[in-house]
């Protein structure tokens, strides 16, 4: 790692709409959706492949509401949105126009994610892959055990 970069300590995705009653109605009244819930869920339930992505990442995945986000991420996030949160504070990577262009694509997710954080300047806390669809994915074990798990889920 070059000397003076700064590392992504956690990814953090931020919903259009408040964690409220009100926000669930505006959303469902006005029929607009949430490019980032399009990611995460499929209809009331997680999207599996969000899940199994954001398990094998090599930073923690936070998603909040901006309404219980920390202020840190309020002074800086549009909704929805996804940041990575460095140790100087958090850096917008993907703002709403960027996410709906994904379209809840999760290997086109993680090709962006690495894109523009490449852009901010940003390396990741260990080295990234280079192939998608797992570019922020961990290095290979040599445990068999994780090899086999790993394998596995490939798979899928």
């Amino acid at each position: 790692m070059e000397q003076g970069s700064v590392r992504i300590r956690q990814l953090t995705g931020v919903y259009r709409f408040d964690a409220t009653a009100r926000g669930y109605l505006a959303a469902r009244l006005t029929g607009d959706g949430c490019a980032l819930r399009a990611l995460t869920h499929r209809g009331l339930r997680a999207n599996p492949d969000w899940s199994a992505m954001a398990a094998e990442l090599i930073v923690p995945v936070m998603l909040t509401h901006l309404d219980r986000a920390p202020e840190p991420i309020r002074r800086v996030a549009h909704r929805p949105c996804v940041l990575a949160i460095t140790r100087g504070g958090a850096v917008p990577l993907l703002g709403p126009a960027d996410l709906d262009r994904i379209a809840g694509r999760v290997a086109l997710f993680l090709d962006e994610v690495r894109r523009a954080a490449s852009a901010a300047g940003l390396v990741w806390t260990m080295p990234m892959w280079d192939s998608s669809p797992a570019p922020l994915y961990a290095t290979r074990s040599t445990d068999s055990r994780q090899s086999r798990a790993a394998a596995s889920w490939s798979r899928a």
